[in-house]
């Protein structure tokens, strides 16, 4: 039974003191509930109860409710420091039921060849502004751009390009590699996809970076550069499944990882996406479909490696959704970067290609779209954390 629902007797005089405090819980006083449960179980007295919560008064009576080590919340009108210094407000008793605001949603970084930019998906709609420019390339002695980005758990920012990883620090309006790791890569696999594998995933302590390529595959990374493959994206079929068709020299044929994967660990119940585009000779990218496909990634095959397919469905075609209400005729192009949250994929696009891009909101159920904002440079890539909140598709 709650403390609210709770009804107590107050007939005699000796209630008087535990009704009191009850009516100041009620009141949504200062007064923590599990104050009141303690006090009514163990049988303190009001002045001890108020003690054991902080609420000492007088000028120097504040070590009353302990110091930091101690039960109680901000002390009395005394100093917080020396003798009979105050405790941290409301540490163990101080609204021990009350409802929290939720954490606001990391948020969604995207980079064009050289710089970052940085949204908050909690605000709709999204839009993004510059961070900074990376100082590990673009320059001499440099690879020439980064292909993608992925953030972790901890918000840490990672990124790849076409010869190492690197772990990223926002140092002003500086984007520092921190790290750099020279990938193991005899293949001379060019990479322009990457994410974190939830914790549980692929390895059950810890994160692991997973990195995706042209030709449809994706690829474990390790503290030292290492490959893995994980899987690939399996081939095209006939249609979305939506209404949208395939050309008939694409169908059969492997997909391509056009620009980005995203993974979300969803409390336990990780989810994961990539969007593809159906080519006649892959791993070409000549004569490609300018239209995406978003495929929902089988989590469970990507923790076996595997040279099969990972893949756990095909959500829809990147076209644009009925009611869209933007001035753009045909399709958004390709998505190299994408982040997920909520029910929606963001997508970040080069179109035309290395001339601007679009930021579109994807239905992760069936791969609509509608346009945000068109802007005048070509996005690269996107990441966001894996701890974002997101519903599965419908």
């Amino acid at each position: 039974m709650r403390l609210q629902d709770r009804e107590l007797s107050c007939s005699g005089a000796e209630d008087a003191p535990r009704c009191d405090l009850d009516k100041r819980v009620r009141r949504g006083g200062r007064v923590g509930r599990l104050g009141v449960v303690l006090g009514l179980v163990m049988g303190l007295t009001t002045s001890a109860l108020l003690v054991a919560m902080g609420c000492a008064t007088g000028a120097n009576n504040a070590g009353v409710g302990g110091g930091p080590d101690g039960l109680g919340g901000g002390g009395g009108a005394g100093p917080t420091s020396g003798p009979g210094g105050g405790g941290v407000g409301g540490i163990l008793f101080d609204g021990g039921f009350e409802e929290t605001t939720p954490p606001p949603p990391p948020p969604l970084y995207a980079h064009d060849r050289t710089s970052l930019f940085r949204g908050d998906p909690g605000i709709d709609p999204l839009t993004l502004t510059y961070v900074g420019l990376f100082d590990c390339v673009g320059g001499a002695g440099q690879d020439g751009s980064m292909t993608d980005l992925a953030v972790s758990a901890e918000g840490e920012i990672w990124g790849i390009s076409v010869n190492h990883v690197y772990r990223l620090d926002v140092q002003g309006s500086q984007v520092r590699c921190v790290q750099t790791i020279p990938l193991n890569n005899p293949g001379n696999i060019q990479f322009y996809g990457l994410a974190f594998a939830p914790k549980g995933v692929i390895d059950p302590n810890r994160e692991v970076l997973v990195a995706g390529n042209t030709a449809g595959e994706l690829w474990s990374v390790d503290s030292t550069g290492s490959l893995a493959r994980r899987g690939t994206f399996g081939v095209v079929p006939p249609n979305d499944g939506r209404g949208h068709t395939y050309a008939s020299n694409h169908v059969g044929k492997r997909w391509e990882l056009s620009g980005d994967i995203a993974f979300a660990e969803n409390n336990g119940n990780p989810l994961g996406f990539v969007t593809v585009r159906d080519c006649p000779n892959p791993p070409s990218t000549t004569g490609c479909n300018t239209v995406d496909t978003l495929l929902e990634i089988d989590m469970q095959a990507l923790a076996t490696a595997t040279t099969g397919s990972v893949i756990k469905s095909t959500r829809g075609q990147i076209v644009k959704r009925a009611g869209c209400n933007d001035s753009i005729s045909g399709d958004y192009g390709n998505m190299y970067g994408i982040g997920i949250f909520a029910d929606r994929v963001y997508g970040l696009s080069r179109y035309p290609q290395d001339q601007g891009g679009n930021l579109v909101d994807i239905s992760n159920t069936d791969g609509s779209a509608c346009l945000i904002q068109s802007f005048q440079l070509a996005w690269y890539g996107a990441g966001i954390s894996t701890i974002v909140p997101v519903q599965a598709p419908q």
